[in-house]
This record gives structure tokens, sequence and C-alpha cells, in this order.
């Protein structure tokens, strides 16, 4: 069992050691297998080339080699321990059965706290046993058979099926001893057995539907001959899903009415609560007629996140407006889910209106802004036609209303604005009683004042 990148641990590996052999199943002792890597000069653990698993049965005698690594050891603050075991056929240097586990204490809640794990070492015999419970049954019978055909190949199809779905397994034979040949079938999970038919000289056949129910379906090999002569091997394993990959997307945006707001880029992570592989995926942007305007699919797992830019696939920025993410994602079964998420892209500079009024020697200016997006900060400088201050005020809450002094000769306003999602204002006006003057007659809308900047 490996620790770390070229470490062992021998007492995970002696417990693994125990569970193994309580199976009814000789294990080779460390002593043997110590030895056998140092004449082989093996410094790597956790994998095996070909020519040393092949070397393990010419050497030690051994029919199935287990590879584990612990993924994971935490103590604090909170246990957790991961393993992965992988047991490899020596006769032909296959992976024939593999699984993983992880748990953490905190998956490990008892009622009053009542033998509840606390350590990694009260959480192994849980993960082995979880891990156990899936070891292919037929392993035992396989033991100190003197062999009268060799497997040459196995082609088992895919691994992960929906139900309902074809399978097809071929296993090509070579004899080694002379006599008749044997009736040739496949045992599935240990109980159904399936008639393999001859194609050539050494190729067998079987093909049946697969199960409506979930789970790894162990599929070994069955010889008999008329004498009542048997032999066994374990093939490898198929795994029924027929459940869609569950996920969401963590949108990293400022959330306004419910819709995820960006200004430069929106980036889009994927979580799977329950995480497991991906064969291939799709991530596409529609506008809001629902047509595509930017699309990328890939084989194989999914990029820790996406990003978009605001542009079309072929680089052309678009105009601020409602968009939609969509990620569709393919299970190794070939079990499909799809997120959509609403996303809102806003460029334009925050959307502000003046007021200004006269009350008594001063000037009251109201600020307010008829956008949607919530300001950042906003600043405001008051100053001399000769560029001397005479005032500045700022804040993120509007409307606000600020009192300005009136000046004798022309006065020069500056507004600096930002919104929270970044966009910015710089506008100037060069007197401010222009202001006063306007307002008097109808008031300033916001395209008016900018008009006077």
């Amino acid at each position: 069992m490996s620790q770390g990148p070229n470490g062992v641990n021998f007492a995970f590996t002696e417990y693994l050691e125990k569970a193994i052999a309580s199976r009814g199943l000789e294990v080779i002792s460390q002593d043997a297998v110590l030895s056998f890597m140092t004449r082989n000069r093996i410094r790597w653990l956790g994998f095996l080339d070909t020519y040393y698993i092949l070397q393990a049965r010419k050497e030690l005698g051994a029919d199935f080699i287990l590879l584990g690594t612990v993924s994971q050891r935490r103590e604090r603050p909170c246990a957790a321990f991961g393993m992965v075991l992988y047991l490899i056929r020596t006769g032909d240097a296959r992976t024939i059965w593999s699984d993983s586990m992880g748990l953490s204490c905190n998956e490990m809640r008892n009622p009053f706290g009542i033998l509840e794990p606390h350590t990694t070492e009260d959480l192994l015999p849980i993960v082995a046993k979880d891990l156990f419970e899936e070891w292919p049954e037929d392993i035992g019978q396989i033991g100190n058979r003197k062999a009268f055909y060799e497997l040459d190949d196995v082609d088992m199809g895919r691994q992960y099926i929906r139900s309902g779905e074809m399978i097809t397994c071929r296993v090509w034979l070579r004899s080694v001893m002379d006599g008749q040949p044997p009736e040739v079938s496949l045992k599935v999970r240990g109980q159904e057995s399936r008639p393999m038919w001859r194609k050539d000289d050494n190729l067998y056949q079987a093909s049946w539907i697969a199960p409506k129910e979930d789970g790894p379906y162990p599929v070994s090999l069955s010889l008999r001959w008329p004498s009542g002569r048997e032999q066994a091997t374990l093939l490898g394993t198929y795994h029924v899903d027929n459940h869609s990959p569950g996920f969401v997307l963590d949108l990293k945006g400022v959330r306004l009415n419910g819709v995820a707001a960006f200004r430069d880029r929106i980036f889009a992570i994927p979580r799977f609560p329950k995480p497991e592989p991906i064969s291939r995926w799709e991530f596409s942007v529609k506008d809001k007629t629902g047509q595509t305007i930017l699309r990328e699919d890939r084989e194989g797992n999914l990029p820790s996140r996406f990003y978009w830019r605001g542009q079309t696939g072929d680089g052309s920025r678009v105009a601020d407006g409602n968009y939609q993410i969509d990620l569709k994602v393919w299970d190794r079964a070939g079990n499909m889910a799809m997120v959509s998420e609403k996303i809102a892209l806003i460029r334009n500079p925050p959307d502000m209106v003046l007021e200004a009024r006269k009350q008594g020697n001063d000037i009251v200016l109201n600020i307010q802004s008829k956008g949607e997006v919530p300001m950042a900060f906003w600043y405001m400088e008051m100053l001399e036609d000769d560029g001397s201050l005479i005032k500045t005020a700022g804040g993120k809450a509007l409307p606000a209303e600020v009192d300005l002094p009136i000046s004798e000769t022309s006065a020069e306003l500056l507004l600096t604005a930002r919104d929270i999602l970044g966009n910015k204002l710089h506008k100037k006006i060069r007197d401010i009683k222009l202001l006063i003057q306007q307002d008097k007659e109808k008031g300033v809308s916001a395209d008016k004042w900018l008009k006077e900047f």
C-alpha cells in the first residue's frame, strides 16, 4: 500500500492482507514481496509495468496483484481517509477490478456521539469494508487450478453502459493441452450462465442486454469439459449506470434581480456533489433570441472552470444585454446532464441624473442613479475658474444631496462614479449655475445635463 509519491504504509498493508486472507485467498508474505522488489529494482509504488507483473507470476507464483494507494489522509480539523485499489491478473497483466472510497468523520455522526470515528485509523476498517463489498465473487474459485486453456486476449467493450444497451464479450483462447475442446460460457455476478459461440478457431463471443439494475457486474469465463473438469477465470467487470451526473454551475458574477451580471468576463465553475469521471462536455452561450453565439465541446474531463468575455465564437464583441450559459456533460455510460444559467452583460457607464436648486446662499445638488446596478462609490469636486478647490463630497449611497456655496464667478463641477461591476463615469460641468437655470425651467434630465460636459 503506497503512501505519498514513494513510500509504503505497512500498517495499512497488513490490514488489507488480513482482510484478503479472511476471504479464503492465499497471500504472499511481505518478506517475499520486498525481496522480489529488491531483486527487480522496483523503486516506485502504486503501479507496476507489464514486465514486472509477468515476473511476479513467474517468480512468486502470484495469480493476482493488488495495488493500493492512500489518496487522502488527514487528521485535522476532521479526520479524512481515502483509498484506491486495483486488482491485476498476472496471466495477461490486465486490471480486472478497481474501486475507490473516501470518508471523513463528518459523514459518520452517530446519535450521542457513540462509537464515532475520530482518526484515520478508525476510518480505515470502514473504508476497507466498503471497498471489499464490491470485491469480485469469483476470485476465490480461480486459485490452484491447472490450466488446460490460456487466455490470449479479452474484449469486453465499454465498461460503463446503460440498461437496455447491448453488451458483447469476446475472448481468444489458446489450448495448452491436447484433448476435446471445452464448453465455453460466461457467468455474470457468479450466477447467470451465458453460452459463448465459437467464431473461429480461437475466438468465442457472447452478447446480451444490460440489466435494469445499476451497479457492478463481474464477468467470469467458465470452461467445462465432458469429463467434468472445469476451469474458471475472472475476465473483468462492467458497470450499469442509468443516472445522469448531478452538478451545479457556480457563476462568479454580481447578482442583480436573480441574474449574474458582469462587465469584463464571467467565470462559471462546475461543482459535482458526487464527483465522477466525465467522458465529454459542451459549453455554449445563447443570446436572448435563443441563437447560439459561442460553442465549445471536447472529449475527456471538464476543466476546473469556464469563462466568457462577452464575445462570439469568432472573437467579435457582443452588445450589452441578457444571455444564457449552457453546460452539457456526459458520463462514461453516456448519460447526459445539462445546467443553464441566465447572465447579464453590462458595460455602459453609470446612468446618473443631477438636479439643482437655489436655497438661500447655497445650491442644493441632488444626485440620483437611474441604472439598476448599485454604485460602488461616487466623488465630486467643485472648483473655481482658476482651479482652486471649493468643496468635495462623496459616498456610496444614492440618491444624495450636497450643499454647495454659490460662487461669484463660474464654478466647475467634476463628477466621478463607479458601479459595483466596475463601469466608470467621468464627467465635467463647466458652470454649475447652468444647472440652476435649467432646473427652473424643467429639471435636468440625464441626456440634457450630460451635454453640458
